[in-house]
């Protein structure tokens, strides 16, 4: 369970961040396509706010490292509503998964050998107060729940986080604004909701962290391209503090998207 402890964690901050770029903007000189340099993260924010509204669905291509585990993912992302949909087929290095978040609920593929009762799909609830593992893996699910909202996620980087540098940059054959920023752990614990969330980045404050770095490519349309992050982050296998590392890249942003939850009848119960 460690394995998908792991995962999850990184999926959980791949779509932090997902969610976190829906609303990063712009205010500044102008950019190739019409985009602006935005000079600080409260005009990021509008920026591509203005520009995902309308076009809120996209293919994301991400990896992360987390729990001493390296995740490789695909698959798409749907922003509209109350919460974000997900759908991702997803390689751990000792096994293939898939995930879909939708509707506020996780759904994942076990590798083979990790099935429950011979169905392939869990169903991660937090609202399962009976199950620690539940209630352990359904902290993240609510991080997901939590950030689907961008305007949330960014203003606490818009506290606690400064653009360092912005840059003209080709990525992928792609004009890009390329931005630095560095968010202070301390500012970002002082205005996190989230408790574990909030219990890690003091840890890290602990340990001698002071600051982490974000890195965002912006398109001449002002659709994100890419994003990075390195972020201190709760592993739900041990309940220790660990750094994430993920790279998200983004891609067919505003095609149509097909997310849906699997079969009832190949969705198990989640293992105690």
């Amino acid at each position: 369970m460690r394995r998908i402890a792991a995962s999850l964690s990184a999926l959980a901050l791949a779509v932090s961040l997902t969610a976190c770029a829906d609303e990063v903007d712009g205010g500044g000189g102008q950019a190739e396509g019409g985009a602006e340099a935005a000079t600080n993260l409260v005009a990021l924010a509008k920026q591509v706010g203005d520009q995902t509204a309308e076009s809120s669905s996209a293919h994301m291509v991400f990896t992360g490292g987390a729990g001493g585990f390296e995740v490789k993912g695909e698959g798409d992302l749907e922003l509209g509503g109350t919460d974000p949909a997900v759908s991702m087929d997803m390689d751990t290095g000792q096994g293939k998964m898939s995930m879909v978040f939708l509707d506020g609920v996780l759904y994942m593929k076990l590798p083979p050998g990790l099935s429950t009762g011979g169905k392939p799909w869990i169903k991660i609830d937090s609202k399962d107060q009976s199950n620690p593992m539940a209630q352990a893996l359904g902290s993240l699910t609510d991080q997901m729940r939590q950030n689907a909202d961008p305007r949330q996620m960014l203003e606490q980087f818009q506290k606690a986080g400064t653009i360092t540098s912005s840059a003209k940059e080709d990525l992928n054959g792609v004009e890009t604004t390329h931005y630095k920023i560095t968010v202070d752990v301390q500012k970002l614990a002082d205005t996190q909701q989230d408790p574990q969330l909030k219990q890690a980045m003091q840890e890290a404050i602990k340990s001698g962290l002071q600051d982490f770095p974000v890195e965002l490519w912006v398109d001449g349309e002002g659709l994100p391209a890419r994003m990075t992050v390195e972020m201190p982050t709760p592993d739900p296998s041990t309940g220790k503090t660990t750094p994430v590392k993920v790279q998200v890249d983004y891609t067919k942003w505003g095609e149509p998207v097909d997310i849906k939850a699997p079969p009832a009848g190949q969705v198990g119960e989640l293992p105690r």
